[in-house]
């Protein structure tokens, strides 16, 4: 509790926080660790991720970092910086690159290069859990794409936190929710991604792109009425501006925790190993429970005073068909037909020309 509290605090000052570890360098030295010889250092990292302090990915972050300090034996420490206290995802995805940060649990960004999409917000490619898993995992096709593609960028992904099925918040019900050729009569935030906008506005929404950091007061304020992105855990987090929870399924969030390329490479291979061990064991932890994360949290929502809609197969299927009649069209150029052949190949399903 102690330890919650002081890496809340940090949170709660981060300009000082940040100062102080600019005063003495806290990122790795220049070039490899010599794998021969035994570790020789003590870094100082932060790890960022816009999500809220309360949710379970900021807890999921807190207790990796404790495990990487064990494990390393104090080699390799981690403050967690949640709350986007650091920056917004989008900025932190550049600072990660830059090296300004040595470690995120974040959306990934594809604005740097529009194929890292396969690995983040592919509309209604799937809604199965296990099916993630299995596209995500080491040596799995979605892992192994997003790091060729990553490497490129200067960081590299070690694994992710199934963050929920994916869905809306809004204001109110809008018209025929669940038809996507009935115009909602709502504007929406979305992610500045091009696939999210491409695909809400074949939902039947107008749309506008807006940093997550700004999204409550925009929504307070009356520009938006709803918010996309993430699970029912991100829309508990916007519990007294919204009060509709449209449970579209378009995608499953992953939360991608990744490195920047120079400092994995100034770990030695030990500690290589530590932390993507650990990575991977919080990702499974977390895969245990995700689907019960998810009912729990529109739970919750109910309680609070929530609608709940959940699509029905034909629904569900008919939005699908819309999108990956309309939408995939459009992003196979930028993603990479190749990419989306070799998912859809491990899916089992058609890609839609």
């Amino acid at each position: 509790m102690l330890r919650k509290t002081a890496i809340i605090l940090a949170t709660a000052l981060v300009a000082v926080a940040m100062l102080a570890t600019s005063c003495t360098p806290a990122g790795p030295s220049p070039g490899p660790a010599d794998p021969d010889a035994e570790p020789d250092y003590t870094y100082n990292w932060r790890m960022t991720t816009a999500i809220g302090s309360e949710t379970d990915l900021a807890q999921a972050c807190f207790e990796l970092a404790d495990k990487i300090g064990d494990r390393t034996d104090g080699r390799v420490n981690v403050t967690v910086y949640a709350d986007a206290a650091l920056g917004a995802w989008d900025l932190t995805n550049e600072m990660i690159q830059r090296g300004d940060i040595e470690m995120m649990a974040e959306a990934l960004d594809d604005s740097w290069d529009p194929r890292i999409a396969i690995g983040y917000y592919m509309p209604f490619l799937y809604i199965d859990y296990d099916a993630q898993r299995r596209l995500c995992e080491p040596g799995a096709v979605v892992y192994r794409l997003l790091n060729e593609v990553t490497r490129g960028l200067n960081y590299r992904v070690l694994g992710y936190f199934a963050s929920g099925v994916g869905g809306t918040s809004l204001t109110d019900v809008p018209n025929a929710p669940f038809d996507p050729d009935v115009p909602k009569g709502m504007k929406t935030r979305v992610m500045a991604l091009t696939a999210c906008r491409l695909t809400y506005e074949r939902l039947g929404y107008m749309v506008a792109a807006i940093p997550f950091g700004e999204v409550y007061s925009a929504i307070t304020t009356g520009i938006v009425q709803r918010q996309q992105g993430g699970g029912p855990m991100q829309a508990w987090m916007f519990r007294d501006v919204n009060s509709v929870w449209l449970h579209y399924k378009d995608y499953i969030e992953p939360n991608w925790w990744a490195i920047n390329e120079d400092a994995w490479q100034s770990l030695h291979p030990t500690d290589q190993q530590i932390i993507l061990d650990t990575i991977q064991e919080q990702q499974q932890i977390q895969l245990e429970y995700v689907a019960e994360m998810d009912e729990t949290y529109m739970a919750m929502l109910q309680d609070y005073g929530w609608t709940i809609l959940i699509p029905t197969d034909q629904e569900w299927e008919t939005m699908a068909a819309a999108v990956r009649e309309d939408v995939w069209p459009e992003l196979v150029p930028l993603i990479s037909a190749e990419f989306l052949d070799e998912v859809c190949d491990e899916l089992g399903i058609p890609r839609v020309t």
